[in-house]
């Protein structure tokens, strides 16, 4: 499983269609140019009671064709203590 090192949009550019599977399983495809913009924001999730595979996310590519995805990230604002 993956984290994004900071929140970051998702912008897909060219190319086939992509999917991001979540920590709990759920699945979502978007795709193509002109396609779903999407937000990854999970920075801070941890691993399940069973030790640990669902923390983060998975992604990829949908298919033979490759995504061409820009990614813009953005920087988050310390937490106050």
């Amino acid at each position: 499983m993956a984290r994004e090192p900071e929140p970051q949009w998702i912008v897909p550019l060219s190319g086939g269609h992509w999917f991001v599977e979540t920590m709990d399983s759920t699945r979502v495809e978007m795709g193509g140019p002109g396609g779903e913009l999407s937000f990854g924001n999970d920075q801070n999730t941890r691993p399940d009671e069973e030790g640990g595979r669902r923390g983060g996310h998975r992604s990829g590519t949908v298919g033979d064709e490759d995504a061409v995805l820009m990614l813009v990230q953005v920087k988050r604002s310390p937490v106050p203590r």
